[in-house]
């Protein structure tokens, strides 16, 4: 890169409040989206680690197929299942969703889509501990990052002072 291309990207960082990285200038929105997915594939190596410890493998006969539990039944042993993990996560995250309304429209659906996403990399985890099919693991991964990513992004709208992050009308 010549000296004057470098310091026109500097000036130009300094006029539309961009990062200069690498040689290349960032905008804010690619350089969160940048932190945002660094932040999220820690999250995957991390769920990565704690899981990989542990391999449980459920083989069903096939009579046994027809009537596999659905998530929101009982389990029947004391060891934890798929079903009755997924059925906690799924009341957590139900529980999670019912908030008392403020009158602002934007803030309670960020409130209750931060648990909601977080239901869906909490059923992620499962598919990554219980699952056995690879490209579901892989969708489970993206799940826990693209969804890991969106929380932070709500909550970082929720920290920010009242009426910057809603442009509609209560």
């Amino acid at each position: 890169m010549t000296p004057n291309l470098a310091a026109a990207l500097r000036r130009d960082e300094r006029l539309v409040g961009g990062m200069f990285f690498g040689g290349c200038l960032m905008s804010n929105r690619t350089t969160l989206t940048a932190m945002l997915s660094a932040s999220g594939l820690a999250g995957v190596l991390i769920a990565t680690l704690a899981l990989g410890a542990e391999t449980h493998s459920l083989h069903a006969s096939p009579d046994h197929i027809e009537g596999a539990p659905l998530c929101s039944s009982p389990p029947d042993a004391s060891e934890p299942t798929f079903y009755s993990e997924m059925a906690k996560v799924n009341a957590r995250m139900h529980q999670g969703m019912e908030i008392a309304a403020s009158d602002d429209i934007d803030r309670d659906f960020m409130r209750m889509m931060i648990p909601h996403h977080q239901g869906a990399i909490d059923m992620a985890l499962l598919q990554l501990k219980y699952g056995h099919d690879e490209k579901l693991k892989r969708l489970a991964q993206s799940i826990i990052v693209e969804q890991g990513q969106e929380i932070t992004y709500m909550r970082t709208l929720l920290d920010a002072p009242p009426n910057t992050t809603s442009t509609t009308r209560r």
